[in-house]
């Protein structure tokens, strides 16, 4: 099994959150309307998923040995009525220029980036967990459950 990641989730005003990892990175999240300094949790998601496909996307290029002159990923996601409001349908449209990249090429590795590598978009349908421990009680306080998506 691979290494455990973790970061940790400090609150700092209102709906405004700041994501410090072991090492130090920092990621500002937001869902505040106005006077935003970061992505709210969902853009986060999706960014993430982009980033993770591209990842593999470049290195498989890299591997063929083409010159990668410009790429992009954009990336829109359709949500759910109502609460939990998860993405129903994703979608990423992958912007290459890399000279001698045939049309078949690309989308096998865009296939294989979004449908087989990519860690990000097999994680959407983690079986998640959580415990809780109450600062302000003597006794902590643990909880467990598993939620399928």
């Amino acid at each position: 099994m691979a290494a455990t990641k973790s970061t940790t989730i400090h609150h700092i005003a209102g709906k405004r959150f700041m994501g410090v990892t072991p090492d130090g990175m920092r990621l500002m999240i937001d869902g505040e309307d106005h006077a935003k300094t970061g992505m709210n949790p969902m853009e986060v998601l999706l960014n993430a998923l982009g980033a993770c496909a591209a990842f593999d996307v470049v290195e498989m290029i890299r591997k063929r040995r083409l010159d990668l002159v410009e790429y992009r990923v954009e990336v829109e996601g359709d949500r759910a009525d109502g609460t939990p409001a998860y993405y129903t349908e994703i979608r990423a449209r992958h912007v290459i220029n890399a000279p001698g990249l045939k049309q078949a090429m690309a989308e096998r590795f865009v296939d294989l980036a979004m449908n087989k590598y990519c860690s990000v978009a097999s994680s959407l349908k983690a079986d998640l967990s959580f415990e809780i421990e109450l600062k302000h009680e003597t006794a902590v306080e643990s909880g467990e459950e598993t939620v399928k998506g």
